[in-house]
This record gives structure tokens, sequence and C-alpha cells, in this order.
């Protein structure tokens, strides 16, 4: 494993970026790049995942990194962005919880902690800090519409992922809460 302070300029550059891929596996490109690149983290989805055991070899082997141990994390938050319940039983909106109050918000926090822990992830995406507005495609996934209580049930989450050794990178503030769709995803090449 390589010391930070040892690195070369182009890899120290390399650290501040995160790849994803195609498939359950990264194919010769993908390899390719991660070695000129030499990133910082890998962001997986649904599309990299199989089975259990698949993304267990799969996350240990990028958290190797190239030199510098990776960052490996999933936007897991549970409802519709639940990506990992082929793996584990569904989870419930992260809304549906903290319209119930910080105690069950801490706990769906510490399911997705454990699920994240179990499945080789050293970083969750998630939460999402943006207000909630009732007909935003995000209407699922924010805490609430008053900017007070997504602080305080943000740091809630958070700090029940960092109790299980996750690292958390909250997302989508400010502007999703009031989006009415997805944005379309990129063109293929």
């Amino acid at each position: 494993m390589k010391e930070i302070h040892r690195l070369t300029l182009e890899e120290k550059v390399g650290q501040l970026f995160w790849l994803g891929f195609q498939g359950p596996v990264p194919d010769g490109n993908a390899r390719a790049a991660f070695d000129n690149i030499h990133p910082g983290g890998f962001i997986l989805s649904q599309r990299n995942i199989e089975s259990f055991d698949q993304l267990c070899g799969l996350t240990g082997s990028l958290r190797q990194g190239n030199g510098v141990p990776a960052l490996v994390g999933i936007g897991q938050e549970g409802g519709a962005a639940d990506r990992l319940k082929q793996l584990f039983a569904p989870i419930p909106a992260v809304r549906e919880m903290a319209a119930e109050g910080t105690t069950s918000l801490r706990m769906l926090a510490r399911i997705i902690a454990s699920e994240l822990e179990a499945s080789g992830f050293n970083i969750g995406l998630s939460p999402v800090l943006d207000l909630h507005a009732t007909n935003s495609v995000m209407r699922d996934r924010s805490l609430s519409s008053n900017p007070g209580e997504v602080t305080n049930l943000g740091r809630a989450f958070v700090f029940e992922l960092a109790e299980r050794g996750i690292l958390s990178c909250a997302k989508h503030f400010p502007g999703m809460g009031g989006a009415l769709m997805d944005p379309p995803p990129p063109p293929k090449p």
C-alpha cells in the first residue's frame, strides 16, 4: 500500500475521481481506465450486482484500489432507492421512517449500515438532504420539508452509519427536491 505523500501527481489527481462500470465485473476497458486514472472511489449500482458472494468479492477487490485503499459506495436509501433489495429484505422509504420520528429513522439507518458493511461497502451515498416537496420525484427520498428537521434527521442518519464504520455522502441539495422527474440518462456511446 502506498502512502499518500508518495503518490505521483497523476495518482493524486486520480484520487479525486469516482468511477462506475457496466456489469458484475469491470471489463478490460474499465480495468485499463482504472489503471490509468487510479480513482479514489467507485460507485456501484444494481447493474453491478448478481449475488451476495459476487458483490462481496467485487467490493473487496475494488477497495484494494491501485496502491491506495479506495472508497466503494452505493446509493442505499430504502424504498425506491433500495439498491440491495435483491440481496436483503426490502426496506421502507426514508421519508416513511423520518415521518415516524428520529428513533425510526435511526433504526432504518442502522439496517442500511449493516447491509452496506456486510456487502463490503465503506461509504453510503445517502441521505438526501434536500427539502421534501409533495409532487417531487424525490418525495419518498427526502426527510422533511422543514430545514431544521432535515438537519437533525440527516445528522442522526449519518451518525448511525458512522457507528458501523460506514462513511456517508449526503446528496441532492439544493434543488432536486422540487424536480418533477429524474433527468434522462446520458446517451450511450
